[in-house]
């Protein structure tokens, strides 16, 4: 595997990661009416865990796709 489809990966990885955070908080609202999405929303301030890798991911990736792209890997 080149060092741009790794960076792609870590992206993809990264938007997972991201999304997947939205989704265990929200697991449990049934309405999504404004308080109880109001009220999973303000749950996700506890959530970090997810945010920092995804963050994270995403910086790997972009920086391999960078690499790839000045190495100008085939």
């Amino acid at each position: 595997m080149n060092r741009r489809a790794a960076g792609v990966s870590f992206c993809f990885i990264a938007t997972i990661l991201y999304v997947s955070r939205y989704f265990i908080v929200t697991n449990g609202v049934v309405n999504y009416a404004d308080s109880p999405l109001d009220i999973a929303l303000n749950r996700l301030k506890g959530h970090d865990v997810l945010l920092v890798l995804s963050i994270i991911s995403l910086i790997i990736g972009v920086t391999y796709i960078i690499i790839g792209e000045v190495r100008k890997e085939k």
